[in-house]
């Protein structure tokens, strides 16, 4: 029996990364178009002032996302561009760009699933706070809200915030992202403003759209310890604190988890929490979303070797690895689901995200053959159907990325898309990975549609 039938397959992109135009149609400035702009903070200073050019014509991705025959598409919304200021107005040029796409989602026979927040703030509520600030969770509210009630005719399937991990302790502590914070009191405040965001938004989404279906996507890691001693052991579990468990948990059970006192002191914790009900994070989803990337070891060390989580030294990791040194792991990737899975049974997993970023190239052909992205593939769906074989219940699995595209810190560097991106023509090429997911995609669909078959033949000739 194949263990991912029923599977809605998809792939991923998110706005600042594909749309350039940053000064155009009506966008006000974000968090990314003020870190970019300051020396060393991007690969030889790029910026995503036009990255793949989507704003100003998005119909060759669209025939990109219809060539690769992918039932799903996650797309996110810039705050920036629906709403233009802090008066809270509603930007119908912003408006009118999304509903363009959406609705080329829809002919194309492509379910949308938006993400609201992917890490594009904009600036005048980081000079107000940032997500330090609760001005800024009530003002995702009001965004989020304008968002379904201006596209909720094209979208059910809504994401509330992509890896509040990464927006605070790489925004805020390891300074790698927007806004380049350095200050892990400010991490701690920002992530819990951004799950207080999370609650407060679904609750207000629900009361004006009562079928749509809600989740966020929170990246998790899959860790080990270098050895069974204690000092390997507890370094574990606060890595696990800081990337997992703190967001996690808080989530699905409404409570930060026992050791955050401990490990970030009783008043950094107070002043995360002021003017928050913690047990409110805790709101009914529909799915939750996760993003899996990352396999680490984790050994104690004396000084702080890692850039988010103090007293810990990640091991560098064997081959096989991307081209930035993440570990490719599959077996990582089956155990994170059965994780989610344990803790909250009841609730449909959404892979939000999955994939690997290669120094790809064109070849003298003109193809590009990322033979290892290729490999990538059918081991992680291998990976995702032993998950699901062990009762992960999964419903939708997003590849990352469509295309290539401006990939944060990495500039355009690093390239994660099953599309080669030729930048300066703006061509969209099938690379061999785009093929080979084509390919499984629809074996995937051959073979639920033969187990159809032969149950209608067995339930006939018992009759």
């Amino acid at each position: 029996m194949n263990a991912l039938a029923g599977i809605r397959w998809g792939s991923a992109t998110a706005a600042y990364q594909i749309e350039g135009a940053v000064d155009r149609g009506g966008r006000v400035p974000t968090i990314w178009d003020l870190f970019t702009a300051k020396p060393g903070t991007t690969t030889r200073g790029d910026t995503g002032a036009d990255a793949c050019r989507a704003y100003d014509n998005p119909e060759p991705m669209l025939d990109a996302i219809d060539w690769l025959g992918i039932d799903t598409y996650r797309l996110s919304v810039a705050w920036s561009r629906v709403i233009s200021g802090p008066d809270g107005a509603t930007n119908p040029e912003g408006i009118a760009y999304y509903r363009r796409v959406l609705q080329g989602l829809h002919d194309r026979g492509v379910t949308p699933a938006v993400t609201l927040y992917h890490w594009d703030l904009p600036q005048w509520l980081q000079e107000r706070g940032g997500w330090a600030s609760l001005e800024t969770a009530a003002a995702f509210v009001h965004f989020a809200v304008t968002a379904v009630r201006e596209l909720g005719d094209l979208v059910r399937d809504w994401i509330t915030i992509n890896e509040p991990f990464c927006a605070a302790f790489h925004g805020h502590l390891s300074g790698l992202h927007a806004p380049g914070i350095r200050d892990e009191a400010i991490a701690l405040r920002a992530a819990l403003v951004q799950l207080h965001a999370h609650g407060e938004a679904v609750r207000a989404i629900r009361a004006v759209a009562p079928g749509a279906r809600l989740g966020l996507a929170m990246n998790l890691s899959d860790l080990e310890a270098a050895s069974d001693s204690v000092e390997d052991l507890a370094a574990l579990q606060r890595a696990d604190l800081v990337e997992n468990r703190l967001f996690l948990h808080t989530v699905l059970q409404g409570r930060l988890p026992d050791d955050a006192v401990d490990y970030f002191g009783a008043d950094a914790v107070g002043a995360a929490v002021e003017g928050i009900d913690v047990a409110r994070i805790t709101e009914r989803l529909d799915f939750i979303g996760i993003n899996y990337y990352e396999h680490n070891v984790i050994r104690a060390a004396d000084t702080d070797n890692d850039l988010v989580v103090r007293g810990i030294e990640k091991l560098p990791v064997p081959e096989p690895r991307s081209a930035n040194g993440v570990a490719v792991r599959p077996d990582g990737f089956t155990r994170v689901l059965l994780r989610v899975a344990e803790l909250a049974p009841e609730l449909p997993i959404w892979v939000t995200e999955n994939g690997i970023g290669l120094w790809d190239y064109l070849a003298p052909d003109g193809r590009c053959n990322d033979v290892e992205r290729v490999t990538f593939i059918d081991q992680y769906l291998d990976a995702l159907a032993d998950a699901v074989s062990n009762g992960a219940n999964v419903e939708a699995y997003y590849f990352w990325a469509l295309t290539d595209n401006f990939e944060w810190s990495h500039g355009y560097q690093l390239r994660y898309g099953v599309f080669y991106t030729d930048y300066p023509t703006g061509r969209f090429i099938p690379k061999a990975s785009a093929e080979r997911f084509r390919a499984r995609i629809a074996d995937e669909r051959n073979g639920a549609t033969n187990r159809a078959k032969n149950t209608v033949r067995r339930d006939g000739a018992a009759a």
